[in-house]
């Protein structure tokens, strides 16, 4: 009867659809080689020629070994056949990969089998997994508003690929400017989808713009003013597009998040207040949104800034291992990232009495209509 009763809910039916879609990606994984069109092989020996060890020029120490690697070839036109090749790697991976039997592999192919190199481990069933159980986590915590989630986040992400596409595509047409589009239908989709049309809906998606175009704008002043000095645009030197629009490009992505979830919230607060006391004063109201915008404003500051370093330490760890002064190190490789985090800072503190702002606004000018 549990059973029963369980499936009556019709979003019962969406997760089990979704855990079958899964499963089955999941095992398709294991045999969708004939559907890649790079050669694909599967390691089925593994020789170990020799095993030394090494030092560099700065003292580093390592192991370095050299193996000899039968690998099945599973599709394209040498498919059946065996290639032997030589492989090194060091125990650090550093700068090469080691593999086991049985792993399978993409390969790059001259002329002859025995021509391949290995470019990188197939990873397709790790990514399937991996994406699937954090969406079905969303998916069973917040139900209905899990599954809105998950459509922002896909409209979201298919958005910023476009405005890259477009630019690369068209060189002429400015990528910030692309940016700014897509972060405009970015915002009101992703709200739309997650709160509903609302008074307070409106009223969060211009606090967010507002909030984000703002910090954006006092970036490029000081960055005007300063002539960008203490950042260092020569780690985006590899670039053929001038590195100021993409770095300011990359701000206004990464602070949007945080600015939407403030804004959110304090709306989302005040409401509730608003909703149970309808007869609060207008300076008690904004005091109350006020309080909740101070106890996230830190927390949101601290999570842009560990987001922004934390991809950054494996290069921090190899310029240090490389005898490079501290200063050096962190100058730069957390230049952009600090100056990315106290931006998205200053956005999340603008947004703040924004918000609050407009909620009085809309309060004076419309009533309490819920």
């Amino acid at each position: 009867m549990a059973v029963k009763s369980a499936f009556n809910r019709p979003f019962n039916w969406v997760i089990l659809l979704f855990c079958i879609i899964f499963v089955g990606l999941f095992i398709f994984t294991f045999v969708n080689e004939k559907f890649y069109q790079t050669p694909i092989g599967q390691i089925t020996h593994i020789e170990n020629k020799s095993t030394s060890q090494i030092t560099d020029e700065h003292h580093n120490k390592d192991i370095k070994h050299k193996e000899t690697l039968k690998i099945k070839i599973l599709n394209g036109k040498f498919e059946g056949k065996t290639a032997t090749i030589q492989h090194d790697y060091v125990e650090s991976q550093a700068d090469s990969e080691a593999f086991s039997k049985n792993n399978k592999v993409l390969l790059h192919i001259d002329k002859h089998p025995n021509d391949a190199y290995i470019t990188e481990k197939k990873r397709d069933s790790l990514v399937v997994a991996v994406t699937g159980l954090f969406l079905l986590t969303v998916l069973l915590v917040g139900r209905k508003i899990g599954l809105q989630s998950i459509l922002s986040l896909i409209i979201n992400t298919l958005i910023v690929i476009l405005a890259i596409y477009i630019h690369n595509q068209s060189p002429t047409v400015s990528l910030f400017a692309l940016m700014s589009v897509g972060i405009v239908i970015s915002t009101t989709l992703t709200l739309l989808l997650v709160t509903g049309w609302q008074w307070r809906t409106l009223i969060t998606i211009i606090s967010t713009l507002l909030g984000t175009f703002l910090c954006i704008g006092l970036t490029q002043l000081v960055i005007q003013l300063t002539g960008g000095q203490g950042l260092k645009f020569e780690t985006m030197t590899f670039l053929t597009l001038p590195p100021k629009e993409v770095f300011l490009s990359s701000v206004m992505i990464g602070s949007l998040g945080a600015v939407m979830d403030v804004a959110i919230t304090i709306a989302s607060g005040m409401n509730e207040i608003l909703r149970r006391t309808p007869n609060i004063s207008m300076a008690r109201w904004a005091l109350a949104g006020r309080n909740i915008g101070q106890d996230i404003m830190g927390t949101m500051t601290n999570i842009l800034l560990f987001s922004y370093i934390s991809g950054s330490l494996p290069m921090i760890l190899l310029y240090l291992k490389n005898e490079n002064t501290i200063t050096y190190t962190i100058s730069m490789n957390w230049s952009l990232e600090i100056s990315r985090a106290i931006t998205g800072g200053i956005g999340i503190v603008l947004t703040i009495p924004i918000t609050i702002l407009l909620m009085q606004l809309w309060f004076k000018l419309r009533g309490v209509r819920q």
